[in-house]
């Protein structure tokens, strides 16, 4: 079945040149309404992104394996595992006979397994569905001392060597209930554990979890720097929440987010293969505005009636809830040719280990 999956990409063009390094940057709700709202409040024009400029692009299904409206936990292991699970799993499946959910390998295990250096960068906390998927391997999401427990205790190579993220306070509760602290299990485990994102670079491998947000270009930047120094390369996942819920904080993390990726495009090298999706889409409509003055200022305007709320909003109106359309997969390096038509989630994970030259394991 993986040798059906991996012809179904195609063969790769002459010459083509391997992949030393996978960065995902996955958008959490970042559907393309959310992505065309952000892109004319921040600058007046649309396809006004970086992500726009993309030279391959394709739209992704990102349904669950028992629901057409996925959450992260299924959306992020569909890509991560190339095999859809059921809401509220992390990469893991539903056993046919009816028994435990069978684990299934993430494409940061392959990595650990092949020596890659690892990466993860979030302003979700680092146990969250969609970084959890990346490393464990849980029947239920809201598992989180599981969760840490198996961040520290990995089943392929050393272990993430990079970590930031948000929830210090449940690292610290976690631990606190198996009659430990969150300092000494990460130094048990190797880290230098803190909560200042200037620990990344200082050597060594590097856990940093706050319970605030942080400057998100340095931080990305920092950690690239890091795991360059691997000659084998690297893996990175960067995750930046895009609900709309709170609409400006939301559109906010568009902009910041198609920030790093045009900024770590200039600089990331030739051998790097650069991927943008979302794990699913969100109920946010674009539905008025004109283009006389900035979309901004309109939307400011039209909220400040007493009348009005995030849900009849008539320039921008949020349905706070996950929605099932496709969503944007925009790549740039070697495979991204790869990325282009329609396909499902589950392609991504194909995309990417082909992109390195591997293969799935039997």
């Amino acid at each position: 079945m993986a040798g059906i999956v991996l012809l179904a990409l195609g063969a790769a063009p002459a010459g083509a040149q391997q992949a030393r390094n996978v960065i995902v940057f996955l958008g959490d709700a970042g559907g393309v309404p959310t992505l065309n709202a952000a892109g004319i409040m921040a600058h007046d024009r649309p396809q006004s992104l970086f992500l726009h400029t993309m030279p391959n692009v394709g739209l992704s299904d990102t349904s669950a394996r028992n629901q057409w409206v996925t959450d992260s936990a299924a959306g992020m292991t569909a890509i991560m595992t190339g095999q859809k699970t059921d809401n509220a799993m992390v990469s893991v499946v539903p056993s046919t006979a009816g028994g435990a959910p069978t684990p299934v390998k993430t494409l940061m295990e392959y990595a650990e397994q092949r020596g890659l250096s690892t990466g993860i960068v979030t302003n979700m906390p680092i146990w969250d569905a969609t970084p959890a998927a990346c490393y464990a391997h849980v029947p239920a999401r809201k598992d989180k001392d599981e969760i840490f427990r198996q961040l520290l205790a990995p089943r392929f190579g050393d272990g993430i060597d990079v970590l930031v993220g948000h929830g210090r306070a449940d690292a610290v509760a976690s631990f606190a209930a198996h009659g430990t602290t969150a300092d000494k299990a990460f130094a048990g485990a190797g880290y230098r554990f803190g909560s200042d994102p200037a620990l990344v670079g200082s050597g060594g491998r590097v856990a940093v979890l706050r319970d605030d947000e942080f400057a998100p270009l340095p931080t990305v930047e920092a950690t690239i720097a890091t795991l360059a120094r691997n000659p084998k390369g690297y893996f990175l996942m960067v995750e930046w929440d895009m609900h709309t819920d709170d609409p400006h904080k939301g559109l906010r993390h568009v902009v910041e987010m198609d920030d790093m990726i045009r900024r770590i495009s200039a600089v990331a090298g030739k051998d790097t293969l650069i991927l943008f999706t979302a794990d699913h889409s969100f109920g946010l409509r674009m539905g008025g505005g004109d283009r006389k003055s900035p979309l901004a200022q309109q939307y400011a305007a039209e909220a400040a009636k007493p009348e009005v709320t995030v849900a009849n909003n008539q320039v921008i109106s949020i349905d706070d809830t996950h929605t099932g359309e496709e969503v944007i997969a925009a790549a740039s390096g070697p495979g991204a040719e790869q990325v282009r038509g329609f396909f499902p989630n589950t392609r991504l994970f194909d995309v990417m280990l082909s992109a390195l030259g591997w293969k799935r394991d039997e």
